[in-house]
C-alpha cells in the first residue's frame, strides 16, 4: 500500500487532468487528419505524431511558466 501511495503522491494532478482532455482531443484530431489525407497507415501516424506531440510539449512549458511550484 505504501508503494501505491508513493506513486500517487508523485502524480502531477494538473497535468494528469490536462493530458486526459488532450488525449481525448488528440483522438478526434487524429481522426480529422486521417479523414483529410489519403495515405498509407504509417505516414498518417507519422504526420499525426508531428502535429500532436508538440502540443503536449507546449502544455508542459506553459504549466512551468504560468503555474510554478
Amino acid at each position: 500500500m505504501d508503494f501505491i501511495n508513493r506513486i500517487l503522491n508523485k502524480i502531477d494532478v494538473t497535468l494528469f487532468i490536462i493530458y486526459g482532455f488532450m488525449g481525448i482531443g488528440s483522438v478526434y484530431l487524429g481522426a480529422f487528419i486521417r479523414n483529410q489525407i489519403d495515405m498509407a497507415f504509417w505516414p498518417e501516424i507519422f504526420i499525426c505524431v508531428l502535429v500532436i506531440s508538440p502540443i503536449y510539449f507546449l502544455v508542459r512549458l506553459a504549466k512551468k511558466k504560468y503555474m510554478p511550484k
